[in-house]
């Protein structure tokens, strides 16, 4: 299973250096920091056309977002028929505009005027279930379309239905459908 080296508050936030699944690290404002980890395995494939075509599509994005650098591709490597790819995003509004995989990080009460809802019944992270109320709406959350395993800033308290809770701040989306979520303790 994925070891992550997680820190406590007040720490160095969230590197990827060893994730070994495709991987979203979202940090306490918002960046996200994406490690995607994936079979290369045809011969026909070429790391450095990989890379180009990387580079160009974030190049594309960053010159239509004024120049500035929203998007930041910081490693790319083959180790036998496994790709290694690690970009940082801004935010999590740049993330979405640029893989078109929907996700959302903010406060509950926040994500509601986004039109992001959330089951009043949902896990809680030790077991049982956890029932939202007023008190949650300055919790925050994290919604994804995704299946992938994602590094909260925050400890997860309670999640939807298909969300596993590997630790107190990684949660696998795999086995999810749909729109998924994991609420999170300030």
């Amino acid at each position: 299973m994925l070891v992550l080296a997680l820190t406590a508050c007040g720490e160095s936030e969230w590197t990827g250096d060893d994730a070994q699944v495709t991987t979203l690290g979202i940090n306490k404002d918002g960046k996200v920091r994406e490690i995607i980890v994936e079979e290369f395995a045809e011969s026909y494939y070429n790391i450095d056309d990989l890379r180009k075509q990387f580079e160009e599509e974030i190049d594309a994005y960053n010159s239509a977002a004024g120049g500035d650098k929203r998007i930041t591709l910081k490693e790319l490597k083959q180790v036998g028929s496994v790709v290694r790819s690690c970009s940082d995003y801004l935010s999590v509004s740049d993330y979405t505009s640029f893989t078109k995989e929907p996700l959302y990080y903010g406060t509950l009460r926040q994500a509601r005027l986004r039109g992001f809802e959330i089951s009043q019944k949902i896990r809680a992270a030790g077991g049982g279930e956890y029932l939202i109320s007023e008190k949650d709406d300055e919790l925050h959350v994290i919604f994804t379309d995704g299946h992938d395993h994602i590094v909260t800033p925050y400890k997860i308290i309670a999640c939807t239905e298909g969300v596993k809770i590997v630790s107190d701040k990684e949660a696998d989306f795999t086995g999810t459908e749909g729109r998924s979520a994991v609420l999170l303790a300030k």
